[in-house]
């Protein structure tokens, strides 16, 4: 079974962020402070043996919340011979700028230093994917996310930092009405300037459904009309009349397929996948991942626990 990559979710109490998008950011967490080493072993060696290269640090919460269970997962790697070259965190950006100073005077602290990033590293972490809701304004992005005032950041700064830091940089856009009024142009130049490497545009689903999430999602997500003209200013125009999904009078240049269908392209850069909806999204004989819970269990789905692999 080919699969594309695997999720570990790290558990925390709840966010400190307050995503008015997010369904779990309220969710208490009985797994915060439990790691079944064997049981973790076992999931990321079951990942290996399927040549799963990457491996995705994401939570309910910021995974920085939980610097004891990063500390538990970088020895269950280590333990496995750390299988997955490629390995990403995904983020809003709080915490990563922690700083102790340095000691005047000190033999031992001579220079500033940035613990967080120094542990991320230790995991093996190469692509920070900073979860941004408005790339054009620090201020408003930060009111957004909801970000506790004591841990707002400049986004210039943050980006710069992370680069700076070594990291490969992917901005993971999450697609609210802030963009319905900006051309593609706009976008990618700001991309640009914040130094992206890649882009990923998020698109918001609110469902319908009666909860606050949703309803905000419903009220606040941009226009479908922004996506369509993304795709194809990057990708191009759909041949309708053949339906094959080919593109053609893009700016991008395509790259390749991952295993799920989206082509990525390269433009101005920096690397985007674009959806052109030419591969069946019901793949039987793919995965697109595989979620390592809080459990210490396996799944295929994120919201079905019928999807237990192990």
């Amino acid at each position: 079974m080919k699969i594309q990559s695997m999720s570990i979710v790290v558990p925390t109490k709840g966010c400190i962020n307050k995503c008015p998008f997010c369904v779990s950011r309220m969710h208490d967490n009985p797994y915060e402070s439990k790691f079944d080493m064997i049981s973790y072993r076992k999931r990321i060696k079951y990942a290996a043996n399927n040549n799963v290269n990457t491996l995705i640090i994401t939570g309910t919460g910021e995974a920085l919340q939980n610097k004891w269970f990063l500390d538990q997962l970088w020895d269950a790697l280590n333990k496995e011979g750390h299988p997955f070259p490629n390995v990403e965190l995904q983020t809003t950006g709080v915490m990563l700028m922690d700083k102790e100073f340095a000691i005047p005077g000190s033999t031992i602290r001579t220079k500033d230093r940035y613990p967080n990033i120094e542990l991320l590293k230790s995991i093996g972490v190469n692509t920070i994917s900073l979860s941004v809701s408005d790339i054009f304004s620090a201020v408003k992005n930060s009111h957004i996310i909801g970000i506790p005032d004591k841990l707002y950041f400049d986004l210039d700064k943050l980006c710069k930092f992370i680069k700076d830091s070594g990291f490969n940089l992917r901005l993971s856009l999450n697609m609210t009405n802030v963009y319905d009024d900006k051309y593609p142009e706009d976008i990618l130049i700001r991309c640009k300037e914040l130094g992206a490497d890649q882009i990923t545009f998020r698109k918001l689903y609110g469902g319908g459904y009666d909860n606050p999430e949703s309803v905000w999602v419903d009220e606040n997500a941009c226009k479908d009309k922004v996506i369509e003209q993304i795709n194809e200013h990057i990708a191009g125009e759909k041949d309708e009349e053949f339906q094959t999904g080919y593109h053609h009078n893009g700016e991008g240049t395509a790259l390749y397929r991952l295993p799920f269908g989206p082509m990525v392209y390269s433009i101005d850069g920096m690397s985007t996948a674009v959806d052109d909806d030419c591969m069946s999204k019901d793949n039987l004989d793919s995965l697109k991942y595989v979620i390592l819970r809080e459990n210490g269990k396996l799944y295929c789905q994120w919201d079905d626990e019928g999807s237990l692999i192990f």
